[in-house]
């Protein structure tokens, strides 16, 4: 799914995409997209963040990584511990959003569906449980070219309103 938009860019870097969510149950994360940098060794070297690289700062301190061989000891230093979620709802939502994402790569699409619907009123702030259901449902607004964030937004307060 990436590598299209890794070719558009001629980007030189290693994308992981993560489609078990496992990093995102980890670091407890509820919003895409995130970045998550890892050195050479293998380590983490900062903690998951928003990323956007239509912002200045975000690819200054991209480049600074890059560059700066003293920047991941800093990075390294400044990196918390994990601080995974005790909430029974969290949990619960997230175990049923795996679940969901195992039946929908065996081909069962509604009951995936309904596993994150169970998991979305269990935990409604989750931004990726919320993603995962609409790219499900309307892929072409996730899929087909840029990412339509406004009709999101617009789904969104359809929710709110329901």
């Amino acid at each position: 799914m990436v590598k299209p938009w890794h070719e558009k860019v001629n980007a030189e870097f290693t994308t992981l995409v993560d489609s078990q969510n496992i990093l995102g149950n980890t670091y407890n994360l509820k919003a895409i997209p995130y970045g998550i940098m890892i050195d050479e060794a293998g380590r983490l070297t900062k903690q998951p963040f928003s990323i956007n690289v239509a912002k200045k700062e975000t690819i200054k301190m991209l480049e600074t990584w890059l560059s700066d061989p003293t920047y991941n000891t800093t990075l390294l230093r400044d990196t918390k511990p994990l601080k995974k979620s005790k909430n029974p709802r969290v949990i619960e939502a997230n175990a049923r959003f795996q679940l969901g994402l195992t039946l929908l790569k065996i081909g069962k699409k509604q009951e995936a569906m309904i596993e994150w619907r169970k998991a979305l009123e269990l935990d409604p702030k989750n931004w990726l449980i919320h993603k995962q259901i609409w790219a499900v449902e309307h892929p072409d607004k996730f899929y087909d070219g840029n990412v339509d964030y406004g009709w999101q937004k617009e789904q969104l307060e359809t929710e709110k309103n329901e």
